[in-house]
């Protein structure tokens, strides 16, 4: 009985001993740390995993650069220098200017001018200075003109992982990419990125983290910022990988075309247009933050990166022919970097609420799930985008488009016309952009510094998710949630506006499928190599994607070695890759014919008659 009593007593102690443990791991403690750039003082706690826990340390809202205001409004960014006291790294500090009716879920966020800060997430609860970890930098999306930092927590994907995750906010919309094509060159976003990336060089060391093994990542336009920096050569040796998730800068609406355009309509509607540029950028900078910002939203989506004969010396196109110095310094810099990069299955589908708003104000359908009419799509929907990406429309361009996105066995159908609604959206604005990148990346090798690249297409549809019913596979930035660990402020930004379920309710094959996203992106990040090699046998081998087999990994739950496909919508990105091009270019040469061949006309019949005139005399 003693014996029974006295086992009965140590398990109550041990059970008492593990509840103490972890109810003191679970408290936020402050830890201090010395650095190069100054003294910080951060935080470390317990973040849980599908019931495992792990602890974390983070210094968030340090600054990299001097706050943007005044004379540094529209100016490149200015180091911070060092730190000269005690700072507290404990919480986030604003995000950047940007207009809060975009999304529901920004509208908790406050916002400054002064936002150049990056956020850092350290494996454990003690810095050990004989670990260094791999280091992996997140740029946010948000079309370049909203969103923030600590939307993505990186917490989960550090602590279980043991890479740090570093996260940065730059300047968005006019405030990071006004110009007017020479004085005002723009690009500050740009800047503000690539001065982030030297803070982290110079520093992360002290942090425990390892600078030479460096990958940068991001979804959507921040996939479209990473490849921008990865096509600019002064960053060699500020980081080594990247990661660009449905995002690319060789799309048609990561490059600002008409930048004076958008700076006179900038400028009118602000009240500056008046006297010499120095006038302008006084008036502009005196203007408070407020006005500007509100200006901007009639054309949130026109200020964009630009080429600034500067960070981006031509645009990413031109650059990728390799027919300039610049060119060929630019690719042979991208080659040198290991990618990773992809889309997901609907990636049209962030478009979702525009389309619901066209066809009801044309009043046609009760909503989208009953499909979209031939009218809209063909006449409206079609041109309106072609015309963003064209600056003159040839009426054969226009009308090839529509003859590809027809089923012809089921012309009028209304489903199946949506259906290529969403083909078209996901081809232009994703996948013909994200294989032109794969193979610019692959054609741009020839060094024996060149490395791997390697694609994917996000392939599943969440169970918290569900909506619109009618949609299957993967919409725009669902990935992102897995990679994170389902954080808070993700789980929130999909509930308010990508129509996820509230409560959200994260299934085991959810947390299962997310520990395989997060090894494939951490083991990229340490390797150069996303293939898992511990642990899970059962992983599909992935090949690096080469431009005769085009092969990717079909990401969805239990992957087999049938999820390795090749050559994504081949015939579709085969008739933007070949045949648009020679469309366009018969167009302008047809253009150019109406004039020379009339010309030619009246030369020859004044000749004849100068002949005619001559013979008689």
């Amino acid at each position: 009985m003693d014996r029974i009593f006295n086992i009965q007593q140590s398990i109550i102690f041990l059970l008492l001993t593990v509840f103490v443990y972890i109810t003191e791991s679970v408290k936020t403690r402050e830890i201090n740390r010395n650095t190069r750039a100054g003294a910080f003082i951060g935080l470390t706690y317990l973040v849980e995993f599908d019931g495992e826990y792990r602890n974390t340390t983070c210094f968030l809202g340090i600054p990299f650069a001097k706050p943007p205001v005044g004379e540094r409004r529209f100016a490149k960014p200015e180091p911070y220098g060092p730190i000269t006291t005690l700072y507290n790294a404990t919480f986030h500090r604003p995000h950047c200017m940007q207009t809060k009716a975009t999304y529901e879920y920004l509208k908790i966020y406050e916002q400054s001018e002064d936002c150049l800060y990056l956020n850092i997430y350290i494996p454990g609860k003690t810095l050990k200075q004989q670990i260094s970890y791999p280091v992996m930098i997140f740029i946010h999306g948000g079309s370049f003109v909203d969103g923030g930092a600590d939307i993505y927590d990186g917490s989960k994907l550090s602590a279980f992982n043991d890479v740090i995750i570093v996260t940065i906010n730059y300047r968005l919309n006019i405030f990071g990419f006004l110009s007017n094509g020479y004085n005002l060159k723009g690009n500050n976003g740009l800047w503000d990125m690539k001065l982030a990336l030297q803070w982290v060089h110079n520093n992360i060391q002290d942090f425990g983290g390892d600078p030479s093994r460096v990958t940068l990542f991001g979804n959507s336009a921040g996939g479209a910022a990473v490849l921008y920096q990865a096509i600019h050569p002064d960053n060699r040796g500020l980081f080594q990988r990247v990661i660009a998730q449905s995002g690319s800068c060789f799309a048609f609406w990561a490059i600002q075309k008409k930048p004076v355009r958008n700076f006179r309509w900038f400028i009118s509607d602000v009240g500056c247009d008046k006297g010499d540029h120095n006038e302008i950028l006084t008036c502009l900078r005196e203007k408070p933050a407020e006005e500007l910002k509100l200006s901007e939203n009639k054309y949130t989506t026109q200020f964009v990166p630009s080429v600034d004969l500067d960070f981006l010396p031509e645009d990413p196109i031109s650059l990728s022919r390799k027919q300039t110095r610049a060119g060929k310094n630019a690719m042979d810099f991208f080659s040198e970097l290991d990618l990773l990069t992809g889309v997901t299955s609907k990636d049209g589908a962030f478009a979702l609420g525009y389309w619901e708003a066209g066809i009801a104000e044309a009043d046609e359908f009760a909503d989208i799930a009953s499909g979209v009419s031939e009218k809209y799509f063909k006449e409206k929907y079609i041109p309106e985008i072609v015309s963003d990406m064209y600056d003159d429309i040839p009426k054969v361009l226009l009308e090839s488009i529509k003859h590809q996105y027809t089923d012809w066995s089921k012309v009028k159908d209304p489903v199946s016309i949506r259906d290529r609604l969403m083909e078209f959206e996901s081809d232009v604005t994703f996948f013909v952009p994200v294989t032109f990148t794969l193979k610019t990346h692959q054609t741009s090798q020839g060094n024996e510094n060149s490395n791997n690249s390697y694609f994917y297409v996000f392939n599943y549809k969440p169970g918290f998710a569900p909506e619109p019913s009618w949609l299957t596979g993967a919409t725009h930035v669902m990935e992102l949630p897995y990679i994170f660990g389902f954080s808070k402020s993700l789980q929130r930004k999909l509930i308010y506006d990508y129509d996820a379920a509230d409560p959200f309710i994260v299934s085991k094959e959810d947390l299962n499928f997310s520990k395989i996203m997060m090894a494939i992106w951490t083991n990229f990040a340490k390797t150069g190599n996303p293939n898992i090699m511990n642990g899970t046998s059962d992983f599909p081998t992935w090949p690096p994607f080469e431009n005769i087999n085009q092969q990717y990994l079909e990401l969805t739950v239990n992957m087999t070695s049938e999820c390795v496909k090749h050559h994504l919508a081949a015939s579709r990105v085969a008739f933007w890759e070949h045949l648009v091009p020679v469309l366009t270019e018969c167009s302008i040469s047809r253009s150019s014919a109406t004039f020379i061949f009339p010309l030619v006309s009246y030369i020859a019949e004044f000749f004849i008659l100068c002949v005619f005139f001559i013979s008689c005399y």
